[in-house]
């Protein structure tokens, strides 16, 4: 029996800086959409590797996670197709909210940089303990102060200086990449809410 190589098995070896799957002609069924992703996302697809080379495991991401590849000069990068929200109740257990930092004090970093996502419905209040550099990824955020909305929309970057108190919103759903200075500013805010960073 043949084993198939899907677009999920191209997805795991790129999250996970693969840029090779073996795939050995006449063993080995590879879908049209394994090939399209393979070649999006520069991976060779090796018809000629040996006959039981070991397919590569595809695993449910855990939430909250991504794939990185931290090098020994510090410098680390993070595979955005790996990126998986996990659940931030920072804003109230009546939203839905998804959030994951990605590069925190952890990695030495004076920054804290992340993802969160969220839908109309979701849209929330928040009082910033420091400043936030937000870049508009998908869709469209509003941010809301002294009575004025500012609309962002794909490729559109914000600054939100400390102190600030703002409703983040959205009219459909919105996905953003954030940057916060400094990283350990919850531990600076003790006893305040906020998100998880650090």
């Amino acid at each position: 029996m043949k084993r198939s190589i899907t677009a999920d098995h191209v997805q795991e070896a790129y999250a996970l800086g693969q840029t090779r799957l073996e795939a050995p002609r006449g063993q080995t069924l590879v879908t049209p959409a394994a090939w399209t992703l393979a070649s999006e996302l520069g991976i060779a697809i090796d018809l000629d590797a040996a006959p039981d080379a070991p397919l590569p495991e595809v695993r449910a991401p855990d939430p909250g996670s991504c794939a990185r590849v931290e090098d020994a000069s510090g410098v680390v990068l993070v595979r955005g197709g790996s990126i998986r929200l996990g659940r931030f109740d920072g804003a109230g257990p009546d939203r839905n909210i998804g959030l994951t930092d990605i590069i925190t004090a952890r990695d030495g970093s004076p920054m804290t940089a992340g993802v969160m996502s969220w839908h109309r419905k979701d849209s929330f209040p928040w009082s910033l303990d420091y400043d936030e550099v937000d870049l508009v990824l998908e869709g469209v955020l509003h941010i809301q102060i002294d009575g004025r909305t500012l609309e962002g929309r794909a490729g559109d970057v914000f600054y939100i200086p400390k102190g600030s108190s703002i409703i983040f919103g959205t009219p459909s759903r919105t996905r953003v990449f954030y940057v916060t200075y400094p990283a350990d500013w919850a531990a600076a805010s003790a006893g305040s809410p906020g998100r998880p960073h650090g």
